[in-house]
């Protein structure tokens, strides 16, 4: 069995190399937990070249046939650690986001502000939204390389003080909200001393204050929103989610002072411009990764059902 290299409309040319990479089987509906085992050491090159690998065409027709796949790649598995509530729909497989398809989901890194985060993202497509829901795949050295030239002093002083997020989170889920953004949901606890060790253990935030009300502040930084990874730059901490949303969270400059809504808008802007708003077929599975491309999830029509799985 061959992979055949295939071609979506939706694709992107970024100097010479495709985003996302699609591969096809020879025969349609063959099994791609084989291919994965034959081609792993190709795949895995693949991968580092064009940041995200689409196979479409294969017979995986269920969260178990997904879970095939993803073990025959050999990587390790990682725990999830976050506010998002997943579900376990087979072996290493869970549903991607509980957030109702109405919302979008702004781009991000995976897990970027925890101690340990993946460095490869499965997305698997059991049922294709009737319309919208397309996931957004991103090359985040992109990013970097747009918003130093249109933003040059902008990222100067990013990278000589850095910037400093601070989330405000309450204990319990707030009545009526869709989301939870509950540092107990986050943490999986509701003992403020436990919640302090685990804190520690998986958060790269600097402090973390757990108040009289309930609520807990938890700060980050200054931190470089950049970082470099294996010689390739990354926008790895996603300033679009914190500014938009003025609800317990706050970003500001390491000394203090407020971020130019102006960079704000050339971020959004650059990911817009950039991006590739993937159309979801049933039985697709996207290979993402981590440290190089960054993904978000348009609004859209339910049903839908994409499942994940993560490695370390």
């Amino acid at each position: 069995m061959e992979l055949v290299v295939g071609k979506v409309e939706e694709e992107r040319l970024f100097g010479d190399v495709v985003f996302p990479k699609t591969l096809l089987p020879s025969n349609k509906g063959e099994d791609l937990s084989i291919a994965v085992t034959k081609e792993r050491n190709r795949l895995s090159e693949a991968l580092k070249e064009h940041g995200a690998i689409l196979f479409r065409g294969f017979d995986v027709g269920s969260a178990e046939d997904f879970s095939h796949v993803v073990e025959a790649f050999g990587w390790e598995e990682m725990g999830y650690v976050g506010a998002t509530t997943r579900v376990k729909m087979a072996n290493r497989v869970f549903s991607a986001n509980e957030i109702p398809l109405d919302r979008s989901i702004n781009f991000h890194h995976e897990m970027a502000l925890t101690k340990e985060y993946p460095s490869k993202i499965f997305f698997y497509c059991f049922e294709p939204a009737p319309l919208g829901g397309e996931t957004s795949i991103v090359p985040s050295n992109v990013i970097v390389e747009k918003m130093e030239e249109r933003m040059p002093n902008f990222m100067a002083k990013v990278s000589d003080i850095g910037l400093i997020f601070r989330i405000i989170r309450p204990k319990e889920k707030i009545q009526g909200s869709a989301i939870d953004n509950s540092w107990k949901c986050l943490l999986k606890t509701d003992n403020v001393v436990e919640a302090q060790k685990r804190v520690r253990e998986k958060l790269s935030c600097t402090s973390v204050t757990f108040n009289d009300d309930g609520t807990a502040e938890f700060t980050y930084g200054p931190l470089n929103p950049v970082r470099e990874f294996g010689g390739k730059k990354a926008w790895f901490l996603p300033i679009l989610g914190y500014s938009e949303n003025k609800k317990g969270v706050d970003i500001s400059f390491g000394d203090g002072s407020d971020v130019p809504r102006e960079a704000i808008d050339a971020y959004k802007e650059i990911l817009e411009e950039n991006c590739v708003d993937l159309k979801w077929k049933k039985g697709d599975v996207l290979l993402v990764d981590n440290l190089s491309v960054q993904h978000a999830r348009r609004p859209g029509k339910p049903p839908r059902a994409i499942y994940v799985s993560i490695c370390k």
